[in-house]
């Protein structure tokens, strides 16, 4: 039945391109030119080619981020062998890779498993902003990434670069509109400014209904999307090598948060439709330039500020819905986040590497500040008068909030030392010190059955010496192919649960000290080859790896009243171990056709788990897959260019079947997608038609399993849909 449907796209794609092959005398400029594959350089610690990074990992070019995403980071997940992501809100804010990464974390302290960067910006745990409009390019490193990152790139990091500057004029706009209300345009403008200064700025919003009809209040934008975003960069050269980049970024994301229903449909019910907003500034000043013949100095620094909006109709009804009872709550999580990063690095220019000249080096230290507060409020009641004699709330009501407060400070020693000890062998050693050291309080206040002026509160301070890093042994064959082994140790900060307070009571079977848990580590043990082929028309890359976690952090829920915000959120120390394979392929066939495809593989178990879990749940969580990690991700697609400026490409994905979360054992079930992309340009004008989801398949980004419906409160599987078919045309001038 699929194959069909994959053969009717391929004669949707081929048929209109066939005709116009006859034709190739106009000079064109093609989004996929003929010729070698590039080797992209990255920007880990010193520019090099993918290639030779001895690690498993993803880079994303202009060109391909263009041809295979709308508006957000999100929609280029399927690209990334063994990446997934939790659909936690109106955008793709926690990521998982290879079945490591945050599901929520509504509460706490911030600890991310992935770090995200944005022009060296730190918005770990924050990246739903993202928009990927005038985006240079984007690089997923997989695996522990401590030396480079440290505590927030535990499973491996995401870095994005906007647009550089250049001394060129530049001036790109796009206007794009499609079904379900869609409507974006974005324009950017770069160039010189002085004769040693060049600028690029660029502003981009987006606008969309979300997919769903609120039939309570009669709308169909309660789960719209409405994006702004601007950056803008500076360069100076500012003589003798010297050189400074200076970076800003602004987003502001007023989105709608309604996509959950009793009826695990599109029509929602809520009177209180939620919120996912969140506005950010940023900026970051990169200063580069030589201190002598032998040494090449870099200076990062870095902050960021947002504020984040978070709030659900707490039972996703109305009155009307919910008649005869009276059932209405609702949840807000009101959360402020401010960032300092500052980091310098000595690195060994060619004059400077050491042992006869063959071995580069790098040295640096690394501080951050991070501050944050949450402010959650859970109200509501419930009534059940209309089982009189048999009620038992009548009614019940329910107000409490919980205020958390948190900074840490981060200070790392880190080093490289990169060595070819023969013409073909290459060793490369790297090492993090950090000293962690954070101070936390909250106050829960309970205004219905308890004392408001007397909270119950929780103040930690703890203080970790954390420490990571890589060792990589690499072979270069014959043709340039190469092999490589890599040892690799990771680590992440400890953390609290601070709705566990509620449950504190007498009789309970936590105490106190289940509030704070321990660091994690994980070991990652990874062998792969990469290399150009034909002459660099073929690119292919692949390794297996195999990760052990140790007092791996696990986070799993107890709901323990009918209220349904009423939750605990408890992270406790457990054990586990994954093993798999990733590959990628890039093939330049022909003149006109390309090839892609990217295939992930991931087998994980959780090997030993402390806490009881919820007295109905008949599973058991040892010896389960971990959460929101699917067996397999896989990515094949074609790209068609020709004479005459026509060009196409069309992707399929499918994804494996992964369970939800540790709270319970619901899974998403495996799906398949098909995007398709095609269109006509010229030297300056390109217009576009673009299908995402192409045959409309119903697909899962999210799942919980609890009691919402009265008045018996059965435990129930609810899920949030993908996006369904969506279909528009993108306008676009280039000069």
């Amino acid at each position: 039945m699929f194959g069909r449907k994959l053969l009717s796209t391929a004669i949707i794609v081929l048929l209109p391109l066939s005709a116009a092959a006859s034709d190739d005398s106009e000079e064109q400029e093609f989004e996929y030119p003929p010729g070698p594959l590039e080797e992209v350089v990255v920007s880990e610690f010193r520019r090099s080619s993918k290639l030779e990074i001895d690690s498993s990992i993803t880079v994303l070019n202009r060109e391909t981020i263009r041809s295979s995403s709308l508006q957000n980071f999100e929609e280029l997940i399927t690209l990334v062998p063994n990446m997934n992501f939790s659909g936690d809100g109106s955008r793709a804010r926690y990521f998982q890779i290879r079945g490591i990464g945050e599901l929520e974390q509504y509460e706490g302290a911030p600890n991310p498993s992935i770090g995200f960067i944005i022009d060296d910006i730190d918005l770990s745990g924050i990246g739903g902003i993202s928009s990927v409009f005038d985006i240079q390019q984007v690089e997923v490193l997989r695996g522990p990434q401590a030396t480079r990152f440290g505590a927030s790139a535990l499973a491996g990091m995401v870095y994005v670069q906007s647009a550089d500057p250049a001394p060129e004029f530049v001036l790109n706009s796009e206007l794009l509109a499609g079904n379900d209300g869609t409507f974006g345009f974005g324009a950017a403008l770069g160039g010189g400014v002085t004769e040693r200064t060049s600028g690029h700025v660029s502003v981009n919003h987006y606008r969309g209904n979300g997919f769903y009809d609120n039939v309570s209040l009669g709308i169909d934008d309660s789960n719209g999307r409405d994006e702004w975003s601007a950056r803008g960069k500076l360069l100076w050269d500012m003589g003798k090598g010297w050189e400074a980049k200076l970076s800003a970024l602004y987003a502001d994301f007023d989105n709608g948060y309604d996509a959950w229903s009793p009826e695990n449909g599109r029509v929602t019910f809520s009177d209180n439709p939620g919120r996912d907003e969140q506005q950010t500034w940023g900026a970051s000043l990169k200063l580069t330039g030589p201190l002598s013949s032998a040494v090449e100095f870099a200076s990062i620094t870095s902050f960021a500020n947002s504020d984040v909006l978070f709030s659900f109709d707490g039972e996703w009804g109305d009155e009307a819905y919910w008649a005869p009872y009276g059932y209405d709550y609702i949840y807000t999580d009101a959360r402020e986040r401010d960032s300092l990063t500052q980091e310098f690095r000595l690195l060994s220019s060619p004059q400077g590497r050491l042992f006869n000249g063959r071995s580069d080096w790098l040295l640096g230290v690394y501080a951050q500040r991070l501050e944050e507060s949450n402010d959650i409020l859970s109200a509501g009641l419930y009534d059940d008068s209309a089982d009189a004699p048999l009620s038992w709330c009548a009614p019940c009501l329910d107000r409490t909030t919980l205020q958390s407060a948190y900074q840490s400070d981060n200070y790392a020693l880190f080093g490289r030392l990169d060595s070819a000890l023969t013409d073909r062998v290459g060793l490369d050693i790297g090492l993090r010190f950090e000293r962690w050291k954070a101070d936390y309080d909250d106050a829960f206040r309970d205004y219905v059955y308890g004392n408001p002026e007397q909270p119950v509160t929780n103040a930690f301070s703890p203080r970790e010496n954390l420490w990571g890093g890589d060792i990589s042994i690499d072979y270069q064959l014959d043709g340039g192919a190469r092999v490589y082994g890599l040892l690799s140790r990771g680590y992440k900060a400890g953390g609290f649960n601070p709705s566990l307070a509620r449950a504190l009571g007498p009789g309970a079977e936590l105490g106190p000290e289940a509030i704070a848990y321990e660091p994690e580590r994980l070991m990652n043990y990874e062998a792969g080859i990469k290399g150009l082929w034909r002459g660099g028309e073929l690119t292919t890359e692949i390794s297996v790896f195999y990760m052990d976690r140790a007092d791996m952090q696990l986070r799993s829920s107890a709901q323990f009243t009918d209220n349904p915000n009423d939750f605990v959120f408890i992270t406790s120390n457990a054990e586990g171990h994954s093993f798999g394979l990733e590959a990628s392929l890039a093939w330049q066939v022909s003149d006109h056709w390309r090839l892609h495809g990217s295939l992930g593989l991931l087998k994980s178990k959780i090997d030993a788990y402390g806490l009881e879990r919820e007295a109905d749940i008949d599973g058991e969580l040892i010896g389960r897959a971990f959460a929101h990690a699917p067996p397999y991700t896989l990515n094949l697609g074609a790209s068609y260019a020709m004479g005459r400026g026509w060009v196409a490409r069309v992707d399929f994905n499918a994804v494996g079947s992964y369970y939800f979360d540790y709270s319970h054992d619901e899974k998403s079930g495996a799906f398949r997608t098909v995007n398709l992309k095609v269109g006509k340009q010229g030297r300056h004008w390109s217009v576009y038609a673009w299908a995402r989801n192409l045959f409309n398949e119903t697909y899962y980004t999210r799942g919980f399993s609890f009691g919402l419906e009265p008045p018996l409160f059965e435990r129930t599987r609810y899920t949030k849909l993908g996006d369904p078919r969506h279909y528009g045309v993108t306008v676009s001038y280039r000069y």
